[in-house]
């Protein structure tokens, strides 16, 4: 049964959507710009002529392919590694009895309401002593506990219907082998958000891999575009260009996971 759509309504999603990609419409765009057109009043939105040259200056840093690949590495790292504890920490706090369960699950939650800039200078002295500075270890370390995943996934197992896994046991499955062969398949779409989130967090941390990285070559990218500002003065294209660049692949990633990403949120499970 097909719905009717009341224009009003659609016009509104129209304003909206405007709204959210002009500014990612506007980066590429800039990305063409001159110097020169940066400093034009009224501000242009089209380029005069499609100066391709910005690109070619972040393409010949020397650092801006390790920012590139440092960022997808610690992503990748961190993304993985958070998702792992999420399943197995969500799975203990769903199905194990054991004491002090209530306890250290209100820990977890007590976490979302510590601010993180509490925790700079004494996250930084522990890095430090343990000899972590200009390390992919280093940079990740603060981002590992991933509370507000914890606590959905544990909701969403829950939900799960215990006679699912009593058929599992008495199949001869174990707690690994359930989680494998069944809870995660049967949660693919939270858990895929979940990972993309995951992912996009760590690739736009800013003030953590920046105290921690002291070398060029094991900045991220978003650190390297701040430089690249630096570098060029009141040039912003190379800014603009570098922006464009890392936009592609999150966009790419949208497309190809846009339904599961669509299913977690009509459940309820909105990003964290």
């Amino acid at each position: 049964m097909r719905t009717e759509r009341h224009p009003a309504g659609m016009l509104l999603c129209v304003i909206f959507a405007s709204v959210i990609l002009f500014p990612f419409l506007y980066a590429a765009l800039a990305s063409f710009f001159s110097a020169s057109e940066f400093a034009v009043i009224p501000a242009k939105l089209l380029p005069e002529n499609w100066d391709f040259r910005n690109y070619l200056k972040i393409a010949s840093n020397r650092y801006f392919p390790s920012y590139i690949v440092n960022s997808i590495i610690t992503g990748i790292l961190s993304a993985s590694i958070r998702m792992i504890l999420a399943i197995l920490a969500s799975y203990a706090f769903s199905y194990f009895r054991f004491p002090g369960r209530n306890l250290c699950f209100a820990f977890v939650i007590l976490t979302l309401f510590i601010p993180s800039d509490l925790l700079l200078a004494g996250n930084y002295f522990t890095i430090q002593k343990l000899g972590l500075i200009d390390t992919y270890a280093g940079i990740i370390a603060t981002s590992l506990l991933p509370a507000s995943q914890i606590i959905m996934l544990r909701q969403y197992f829950l939900s799960i219907p215990s006679c699912i896994r009593d058929s599992a046991r008495m199949d001869g499955a174990g707690d690994f082998c359930y989680i494998i062969r069944i809870l995660v398949p049967v949660s693919r779409a939270i858990l895929s958000t979940f990972l993309l989130q995951s992912f996009v967090a760590m690739f736009n941390s800013y003030l953590w891999p920046l105290l921690v990285t002291n070398r060029p070559d094991m900045r991220t990218i978003q650190i390297g575009i701040t430089m690249l500002g630096y570098a060029e003065s009141l040039n912003y294209g190379p800014v603009f260009a570098a922006i464009t660049v890392i936009l592609i692949p999150f966009v790419i990633a949208f497309i190809l996971m846009r339904k599961r990403i669509m299913s977690a949120l009509s459940r309820g499970y909105m990003f964290m």
